[in-house]
């Protein structure tokens, strides 16, 4: 179960802060960095999603990223309050007009994430696993972190 709550208000000026807090965590937990890469743009992504809607339906309330290690991954849940939609299929990337501006960040998420899922009730929860990367406990190691 994921360890950690952040509570962001919904200005995309905090996606930033949500990908550094969650890449940190991340890197102390043992995740290599090349997974921490996909995990920064998929966090990215995400966060940008939700805080877009919430401006889009005048939501106030924060978004939330519930995120930590397991046992053999790294959990990042990202939920909102706005309308939510249903992501389309990760096929109907073939019929996709190259051309077209913006819809890229489930596809991308889909293809970093070793699972991802979208819950739309109140709001839209994304859930994303990491499982690739991660260190044995016993070769656990501090991480620096960049900032």
């Amino acid at each position: 179960m994921p360890a950690v709550d952040l509570h962001l208000p919904p200005d995309v000026a905090y996606v930033g802060l949500a990908r550094l807090i969650v890449c940190a965590a991340a890197r102390l937990a043992g995740m290599a960095e090349e997974r921490v890469e996909d995990l920064r743009i998929a966090v990215s992504e995400a966060t940008t999603n939700a805080m877009a809607a919430h401006n889009r339906d005048g939501e106030g309330a924060p978004v939330v990223l519930s995120f930590g290690p397991t046992k053999s991954s790294f959990e990042v849940t990202i939920a909102d309050a706005g309308a939510g939609f249903d992501p389309e299929p990760p096929e109907a990337l073939n019929d996709r007009d190259p051309l077209q501006e913006g819809g890229l960040g489930v596809i991308l998420i889909r293809g970093l994430a070793d699972s991802v899922s979208f819950e739309r009730g109140e709001g839209m929860r994304v859930n994303m696993r990491f499982q690739v990367g991660l260190e044995a406990d016993g070769d656990r190691t501090q991480a620096s972190v960049d900032v």
